[in-house]
């Protein structure tokens, strides 16, 4: 059974809650991450996506300068285990409409699920399952060759 430890990114940037929204787009650019999770006193707490900064701030021209994270962040966190089972994690994403999970192992980020995450662990499956079609294909038609003989 795949977990949320197997399909998660480990990469996680955490911010305080008192940086601007250009510390936040800039961090992000820096680190070439699409998120960061927000602590407050080192727990986390809420999570900004280039989304929030898009529709939040250059949408509706604001000056990001002048924004604090917590204006734009998007709280409560929606987080998994890391034993979380795949099929639940994607179910959560559907059921609150988001496209991130944050793992945490009791108050501690270990990685985050997005939705390219799980592209890439779908296109792993298709193509081990290809892989797995093939092989049996070949071996059928090897059995086929065999017994005509």
């Amino acid at each position: 059974m795949t977990t949320a430890r197997d399909i998660m990114s480990k990469k996680v940037i955490t911010v305080e809650s008192s940086l601007s929204a250009v510390d936040i787009a800039k961090l992000m650019d820096k680190n070439k991450v699409s998120s960061v999770i927000v602590t407050k006193n080192e727990k986390p707490y809420g999570i900004v996506s280039e989304r929030d900064i898009l529709s939040k701030i250059s949408a509706q021209n604001k000056k990001p300068s002048e924004i604090k994270i917590t204006e734009i962040m998007s709280s409560p966190l929606v987080v998994v285990s890391p034993l979380t089972p795949a099929d639940e994690v994607a179910e959560k994403m559907i059921l609150n409409k988001i496209r991130r999970v944050v793992v945490l192992d009791g108050e501690q980020s270990l990685g985050i699920i997005t939705v390219t995450d799980f592209v890439k662990h779908l296109h792993s499956m298709l193509r081990s399952s290809e892989d797995y079609n093939k092989e049996l294909y070949q071996n059928l038609i090897e059995d086929w060759e065999y017994w005509i003989s």
